[in-house]
C-alpha cells in the first residue's frame, strides 16, 4: 500500500519538526550554556547598572547577591522559562533587569521620597493643644493607632517614608496607604478645623 508509506513518511517528518521546535526544559538549558560565563555577564551588568544609578548603600548586598537571587528565583519555579519565547540567556537577563528595577524603585521610595508637609500643619502652628484637638477629630473620623501615629510624626516635620516606618514600627508601604487615608480624613475634617482653630 504506497499510500500507507507516502502518510508515514509525512507523519514521521511533521514529528521530526515538532521535535526540533519543542522548547529545551530548563536543566537542558542549564546544561547547554556556560552558566559560569553568563553569571560572570550578568554580574558586570549588575555593577554597570549600580554605577549609572549611583547607589551607595545596597542594603548589605552584593551584585553576586542580586544574580543569585534571579537563579534562585528562575530554580525555583518563580520565574517560569517554560512560558519564555526567547533565548535563556536573553530570559536570564530579563529576569534581572526586572529584579533590579523592582530593588531600585524600592530604594528610591525608602531613601529618596519624603510626603509632601500636611495642610493642616499652618493651621494648627506649634500649639500641643490645637494638634491634640486635631487628632480628637481624626479619631472621631475613625482614624486608627497607625494613622495617629504617622499623623504625628507628618506634623512634627518627620516626612521621610522610611523614617516614620521605623518610628512607628509599620512597613514603608502602610506609611504610603496611611497618609492617602489621612489626606482624605483631613479634607472632611478642615471645616472643622478652621472653625475650632
Amino acid at each position: 500500500m504506497p499510500w500507507m508509506a507516502k502518510n508515514i513518511r509525512i507523519l514521521a517528518y511533521y514529528n521530526r519538526k515538532l521535535l526540533k521546535k519543542a522548547p529545551m526544559t530548563l536543566e537542558e538549558a542549564l546544561h547547554t550554556h556556560d552558566m559560569e560565563e553568563i553569571m560572570n555577564s550578568m554580574t558586570a551588568y549588575v555593577y554597570s547598572r549600580i554605577k549609572t544609578i549611583g547607589v551607595k548603600d545596597l542594603g548589605g548586598k552584593t551584585p553576586y547577591d542580586f544574580v543569585g537571587e534571579v537563579l534562585l528565583k528562575v530554580l525555583e519555579g518563580d520565574r517560569d522559562w517554560s512560558k519564555a519565547k526567547c533565548p535563556f540567556k536573553e530570559f536570564l537577563f530579563g529576569c534581572l533587569k526586572s529584579h533590579l528595577d523592582n530593588f531600585f524603585k524600592s530604594y528610591r521610595q525608602v531613601y529618596n521620597d519624603e510626603l509632601p508637609e500636611i495642610q493642616v500643619a499652618e493651621v494648627i502652628g506649634d500649639g500641643s493643644e490645637s494638634k491634640n484637638a486635631v487628632i480628637e477629630m481624626f479619631k472621631k473620623d475613625g482614624a486608627d493607632t497607625d494613622e495617629i501615629d504617622v499623623f504625628e510624626c507628618w506634623i512634627d516635620g518627620i516626612r521621610k517614608p522610611a523614617e516614620i516606618a521605623d518610628l512607628c514600627g509599620i512597613k514603608i508601604n502602610d506609611v504610603y496607604n496611611i497618609t492617602k487615608r489621612l489626606e482624605r480624613r483631613r479634607l472632611k475634617i478642615l471645616p472643622q478645623i478652621t472653625r475650632i482653630l
